[in-house]
């Protein structure tokens, strides 16, 4: 292992500063970089090594066709809603230059159930947003309607044994430094079961 205390210090203040960009432009990392990012990603936890994740990646013009899945179920939850609220609707699929669809692809295993198969293509998704801060650019993970959506499923080719478990949209940050909100390990790790 090539980690030294140095770089595990430089690991965790990293992790220290990791803040969400909602609001990402132009440019998108290198397709070169992003292999790299999701190569390295695949290596959250897994019990039994299933594997049970997979993955798409929406760029460029390819947005649109989100964008219209997205307008589609709005739609069809709201019969009545106007031309306005339906392209605002395709219009959240416009919002990264990348996006990167996670996708629990759920194994039968009778020692690793569903909810810890989502949790490790979950961590995944996490590895990729951290390397992504890690290498200069910003990501935000979304879910929301658009994750639990049949239509946006059935249009994304998901098949029964799977689930989104979010949107990671990525790009360059149109604001470089947003506000760390403070937060204390104290307010949620504690000793247990705290007798001394």
């Amino acid at each position: 292992m090539d980690i030294n205390k140095q770089s595990g210090e430089q690991i965790v203040a990293l992790m220290a500063q990791r803040r969400s960009h909602p609001r990402l432009e132009d440019p998108a990392p290198s397709d070169e970089l992003m292999h790299s990012i999701f190569t390295a990603s695949l290596r959250a936890p897994d019990h039994m090594h299933l594997r049970p994740w997979r993955f798409l990646t929406i760029a460029g013009t390819d947005r649109e066709f989100l964008g219209d899945l997205f307008a589609k179920d709005f739609k069809s939850n709201n019969p009545n809603a106007d031309a306005i609220s339906l392209e605002s609707a395709a219009k959240k699929a416009l919002r990264a230059p990348l996006i990167v669809v996670g996708i629990a692809s759920y194994k039968d295993h009778d020692r690793v159930p569903k909810i810890e198969q989502s949790i490790a293509a979950a961590g995944v998704l996490h590895n990729m947003g951290m390397a992504v801060y890690a290498s200069g650019f910003g990501s935000v993970w979304r879910t929301g309607p658009y994750a639990s959506s049949a239509i946006v499923k059935q249009g994304l080719g998901l098949t029964e044994g799977e689930e989104i478990v979010g949107y990671l949209y990525v790009g360059t940050p149109s604001k470089a430094d947003r506000p760390l909100k403070p937060i204390s390990s104290e307010d949620f790790f504690s000793a247990w079961p705290g007798i001394k």
